[in-house]
């Protein structure tokens, strides 16, 4: 994420926004607004180099427990609660929300990468390793999906979770004494 030092004057429509309704704050005490889609942190030029560095240190820090007072940045979370106040203190958190966000997809993206060409290779073999039942897999997505429940974080649909799940209970063994299934994923 890179810094940029503004005056209040530079905050685009879509900061001031930012700060009037999603923060409730008044643009003319901007102390730091977040540009997500461009990785940039825009902070009031009137703000110390060394808290700069600091609003940094929670918009990267690479834990989910930014907040913590003795392993994370609480300390400081808590100074700039104090001396800038909530909006401030809200836009850090989101900052680093974000960044947590984009860490875990870009894992997910190096994951599929290795996994991927070893599904695909099996998808299109004629001899797979495994066989799998068509209108079975596609009854346990289809369950899964009306469920109506949402994934902690909202990513994928409860109908990828149970597929999942499936596939799980079949590699392991735990569907082979079900009727209709040899637990090698052919009925």
């Amino acid at each position: 994420m890179k810094i940029k030092r503004i005056h209040q004057e530079g905050l685009t429509e879509k900061h001031i926004f930012q700060l009037k309704f999603l923060y409730q704050t008044d643009p003319g005490k901007f102390v730091v607004v977040a540009d997500q889609k461009e990785e940039i942190l825009y902070v009031n030029r009137t703000v110390p180099q060394k808290d700069i560095e600091g609003f940094l240190e929670v918009a990267m820090f690479p834990e989910h427990w930014v907040a913590d007072g003795e392993t994370g940045k609480g300390r400081f979370l808590e100074y700039v609660y104090k001396k800038y106040g909530d909006a401030a203190y809200r836009v850090l958190l989101d900052s680093h929300k974000w960044h947590m966000r984009q860490m875990e997809k870009r894992r997910a993206e190096e994951k599929a990468k290795a996994v991927l060409p070893l599904i695909e290779k099996e998808a299109v073999s004629e001899n797979p390793v495994v066989g799998y039942d068509e209108r079975l897999l596609s009854e346990i997505w289809r369950t899964g999906c009306r469920l109506g429940r949402k994934t902690p974080k909202n990513v994928a649909t409860y109908g990828s979770v149970y597929l999942f799940y499936l596939g799980y209970l079949m590699g392991a063994g735990m569907l082979e004494g079900c009727p209709g299934i040899n637990g090698k994923g052919e009925s």
